[in-house]
């Protein structure tokens, strides 16, 4: 049985070397590490590590929805980039904040925004349209093979 002092001991060396550890990967960000910042109205997801933040990770909870999605990592492109400079040019700095600014800069150069644009579809010309409706009399011809289906098919093909 260990002895109550010991017990101390070893709680204390415990706390002690829990609180290095976390020291540490903080300052090293050694650990994924997922933030959740509001730009510009847009609620922008990301993480990093290692001071490196994870291109693909950046509104990833949005991949489903192009238009939003596309808007967010735009959002994403433009608050990297007014962090840098806010973060830039501030003096005296702890170490963590340089680190973030470097993050922050770094990223303001090298990531790639997903851009889509959604357009009304074009409008199909009369030669489109009336293709499209000799082959629905093709394949409606295949399945009925009736008088009045070969007609019609006839009629929508020219033939």
């Amino acid at each position: 049985m260990i002895d109550p002092l010991s017990q101390l001991f070893a709680a204390y060396l415990h706390t002690v070397s829990n609180s290095i550890t976390e020291v540490y990967t903080d300052s090293m960000n050694t650990s994924v590490t997922t933030k959740t910042l509001v730009y510009q109205n847009t609620n922008i997801r990301f993480q990093h590590q290692l001071w490196k933040i994870i291109s693909n990770s950046v509104c990833s909870n949005l991949t489903q929805q192009a238009t939003q999605f596309s808007k967010c990592t735009q959002q994403a492109k433009s608050m990297f980039t007014e962090l840098c400079s806010e973060l830039s040019s501030m003096d005296n700095l702890s170490n963590k904040g340089r680190s973030l600014s470097n993050m922050y800069c770094n990223a303001s150069l090298n990531y790639k925004p997903m851009v889509a644009y959604i357009s009304e579809p074009e409008q199909k010309s009369e030669q489109e349209l009336k293709l499209k409706e000799c082959n629905l009399m093709i394949l409606k011809a295949m399945q009925d093979s009736s008088e009045e289906v070969l007609k019609q098919k006839e009629k929508a093909c020219g033939t």
